[in-house]
């Protein structure tokens, strides 16, 4: 006879997991004073190795999750959804995306010719997430659309350059790069566009391999750094691997005191990982915490509006994104909190996004998942190509993992218009009904991010001389 447990025992099981589960967390507070130490230095790594972890991610990612290495692109033949870990992209455009490995020596990277209909936009940065040689590449890059082979050569290289190519010097041997095939002819086009990348070696340059795309779409792909004790095996391929900038040699005394150090492998002990599993949850809350007023701040002449906190120094030719104070020291919190919401961002920003997070609603409340919010786009919205809404998963940095495992919105969607050429586009918990097809879904309880990408931002709204729509709450 089969015994049935009562849902009471359940429930008292799941307790008593959930009470042994604390009792193991690491307490600061009541911890020795070596732990404190360790956790504290722990900490600061952490913040430090935040753009390399997620170009460290990355290769893992395409190693573990679709079975490839260095140098494959990863390819979304699909719209992108939750199950794809990769931070803060979008829905309307298929991505190019992956990482190139240089310790055996340069790789070229050879960008097609753009069409009537179809064009590549997009960046190659190093481990540091610093894009090479100050451009893009693409239709709004160095090439202008007319294609070209760029090589990418590694740290100190002092070997002769062969003729024909664009020349990217690396200060690192990890590059990633992230690229949009966009096309009018439609999402197919694009992709089959996207397809007619190539990279390869330039010691096979003579007769390269075909070059190899792995889907990452409809699968699991964590492509993103988790925050568990991982994150720190992350930090020590960094150290391992890469050439350390002078300004970061600190940083290396500061990792040897919890065990990662150069040519050595790292054997945390049990306990240790326990301390690290919490240093980097609280790393991820903090950086979530700081974002208003570090990672993002007001927008110029946009009310409620935030854009990156980045200086004119940040984005000066030779210095981006290298984050820089005014004193000339590395501002490693601020640029820890600006890539936990970016990747690869533009080497010339304005030029082909523009990015902003609403961190307030029309009232000035903070953005609340539980509420139901709308916001009314133009139908004269300054965007030479298109615009888009979207709502992230702070915790995961990616799409909300709703009914429709994430979605976003914009002027390319098939979308239910107003009489005068507007769409509203709506961000909540609750469906709007008869607008269905204009709905973000929210989880209630859930932090959240939202905001607006406007492709082909036109000068109006760069200067703030265009006023942005703010969302509104929807009762």
């Amino acid at each position: 006879m089969k015994k049935h447990v009562s849902k009471k025992v359940i429930l008292l099981i799941l307790l008593n997991l959930c009470l042994a589960f604390q009792a193991q967390a690491f307490e600061l507070s009541t911890a020795t004073k070596s732990d404190q130490r360790f956790y504290h230095r722990a900490f600061e790594l952490a913040l430090w190795a935040m753009p390399a972890t997620d170009s460290f991610a990355t290769r893992e990612a395409v190693i573990r999750d679709l079975n490839g290495k260095a140098n494959d692109i990863a390819i979304n033949t699909k719209p992108m959804d939750s199950d794809i870990h990769l931070v803060a992209l979008q829905t309307q455009t298929p991505y190019l995306q992956g990482a190139i490995d240089l310790r055996k020596g340069p790789i070229v990277v050879e960008v097609p010719e753009a069409t009537k209909e179809s064009h590549l936009y997009g960046v190659i940065s190093d481990a540091w997430q610093r894009p090479l040689e100050d451009t893009d590449i693409g239709l709004l890059g160095w090439d202008k659309g007319k294609g070209a082979k760029y090589l990418v050569l590694p740290p100190n290289y002092d070997k002769v350059i062969p003729q024909g190519y664009k020349v990217m010097q690396s200060r690192t041997f990890l590059q990633n790069y992230l690229i949009r095939s966009i096309s009018t002819a439609g999402w197919d086009a694009a992709v089959e566009y996207g397809k007619t990348l190539k990279i390869y070696p330039l010691s096979s340059a003579n007769n390269p391999a075909k070059t190899r795309f792995l889907d990452m779409s409809q699968q699991v792909y964590h492509a993103a750094p988790a925050f568990d004790a991982d994150y720190f095996n992350l930090i020590n391929m960094v150290i391992q691997e890469e050439p350390i900038n002078d300004y970061d040699k600190n940083m290396l005394g500061m990792a040897s005191y919890i065990g990662i150090k150069k040519g050595k492998p790292f054997m945390p002990t049990k306990h240790q990982r326990k301390i690290l599993e919490q240093v980097a949850k609280d790393v991820q809350n903090y950086l979530i915490e700081i974002s208003n007023g570090i990672s993002w701040v007001p927008a110029e002449g946009q009310l409620g509006w935030t854009r990156f906190n980045l200086f004119p120094e940040d984005i000066k030719s030779g210095k981006r994104y290298i984050y820089e104070n005014e004193n000339g020291a590395i501002d490693y919190q601020r640029r820890g909190a600006i890539t936990y919401w970016a990747y690869c961002m533009p080497a010339v920003l304005g030029s082909g996004t523009m990015y902003n997070v609403a961190m307030v609603d029309a009232n000035d409340k903070p953005i609340d998942s539980s509420k139901n919010y709308r916001i009314t786009m133009p139908g004269d919205f300054p965007a030479r190509d298109f615009w888009s809404v979207f709502a992230y998963d702070s915790h995961t940095r990616t799409f909300i993992a709703n009914g429709t495992k994430g979605r976003h919105l914009s002027s390319n969607d098939d979308l239910v218009k107003n009489s005068d050429g507007s769409i509203d586009i709506y961000i909540g918990p609750k469906k709007p009904t008869g607008k269905e097809s204009n709905w973000i879904e929210t989880i209630s309880g859930s932090e959240i991010f939202i905001g607006l990408r406007t492709y082909g931002p036109k000068e109006s709204v760069l200067k703030g001389e265009y006023k942005i729509p703010r969302f509104e709450i929807v009762e």
